[in-house]
């Protein structure tokens, strides 16, 4: 009996550590790598519906109309199921997503941005939920 009271308790505490750890990384309202920044409406992203504001540019910094921009949004910490699709071009270089935040949390955005010329750029973002 104490043993099982023990692994759960211990159970609990490492859930407990996870959720701290998830919780602290920060709100990436705005991030970049080389040619693919992301930001979000509502920013900071909240349970519910969000729309992930996506900008491509190619190795000389300019701006990207005529690429196909696909992303999957998925909860780091728990299994929420993959949200996928290709984002919607709203010209200048600017793509957008929409997804469904179901809950507080640490979240990954992977976008894959397939160049007209065949090369592609991909770059994963974790932004808090809060």
């Amino acid at each position: 009996m104490n043993r099982i009271l023990i692994i759960s308790i211990s159970i609990s505490i490492l859930l407990v550590i996870i959720a701290i750890l998830g919780y602290k990384i920060n709100s990436a309202s705005s991030s970049t790598d080389g040619g693919i920044t992301i930001s979000t409406s509502p920013n900071p992203l909240t349970i519910g519906p969000a729309t992930f504001i996506i900008t491509v540019k190619d190795k000389a910094g300019k701006l990207v109309n005529d690429a196909t921009v696909s992303f999957d949004i998925n909860m780091t910490t728990m299994n929420m199921g993959i949200q996928k699709g290709v984002a919607k071009s709203e010209g200048n270089g600017k793509y957008n997503a929409v997804g469904n935040m179901s809950m507080r949390g640490p979240w990954r955005i992977s976008i894959i941005a397939k160049m007209a010329d065949g090369s592609i750029q991909n770059k994963d973002f974790v932004i808090n939920v809060k």
